[in-house]
């Protein structure tokens, strides 16, 4: 039921902002379309580096020491207690929030994992691994998702800038007249950026909500705009490019 409240919501959505470009004229729906998309390329790459420096630099080295004491007992515990559900205890609440979306306690993550606390448990690097496996992909989508949303904002609101002077260069009686149909045709390319990026952001950033039935994927897997946009996107094809939740 939820699905199709959303696949309804959705398209409502779509058709305010596609009236708003009927509202426009040709010249500056073409121009603001043409500004998303080439904000959206600078963008991505962005998002990407900043997120994995951050993270590699800043959150990783703090975790590690965080869970160093666990991973390293882990052999000396009850054998009735867990290892992984012990390790994920001290974990950010953030990484154990974003385990269910990521998958990184489950499938080939898990078996990683588990193959890791099997062997030498004192090695430098071996809680490093862990903590790869475990938070990398939680913390770095979610730092994904920030960046992605702000140096969109900025190189948007930077291009906006020049359209006095791209108005002024292409103006003609024709591209400053005011088109329903046509204007929502060349608005297309802003209202497709516009709900790819909002789709990309809500499933990288996902992971800071709490574990509520509202916010599970799966709650809207009848959707139908969900089930074809939430993996099969464009934009997190490249932004989520490397998640374990992608690959």
């Amino acid at each position: 039921m939820l699905g199709i409240v959303l696949d309804i919501l959705t398209v409502l959505f779509l058709l305010v902002l596609l009236k708003k470009c009927a509202s426009r004229t040709k010249l500056r729906n073409a121009v603001e379309s043409i500004g998303y998309v080439l904000s959206t390329f600078v963008a991505v790459p962005i998002a990407v580096s900043l997120g994995d420096f951050c993270y590699s630099s800043f959150y990783r080295p703090v975790v590690i020491e965080r869970v160093r004491s666990l991973v390293e007992t882990s052999g000396d515990v009850d054998p009735s207690v867990d290892p992984l559900e012990r390790i994920m205890n001290g974990m950010p609440v953030v990484v154990n929030n974003g385990a269910r979306m990521y998958h990184t306690t489950s499938g080939k993550s898990l078996a990683q994992i588990n193959w890791l606390l099997s062997g030498d448990l004192s090695a430098s690097s071996t809680t490093g691994d862990i903590v790869d496996l475990l938070a990398r992909p939680v913390v770095d989508g979610v730092l994904r998702a920030l960046f992605f949303v702000v140096v969109l904002a900025g190189c948007y609101r930077l291009l906006r800038a020049f359209y006095p002077t791209v108005e002024a260069y292409f103006y003609n009686p024709d591209r400053a007249a005011i088109s329903p149909t046509i204007g929502m045709v060349l608005g297309a390319g802003k209202v497709l950026v516009i709900f790819l990026s909002l789709l990309s952001v809500l499933s990288l950033a996902g992971a800071v909500l709490p574990d509520y039935y509202l916010f599970r994927d799966s709650t809207y897997s009848h959707s139908f705009l969900f089930r074809l946009f939430y993996e099969d996107n464009l934009i997190m094809l490249f932004l989520g490019k490397g998640l374990s939740m992608f690959a």
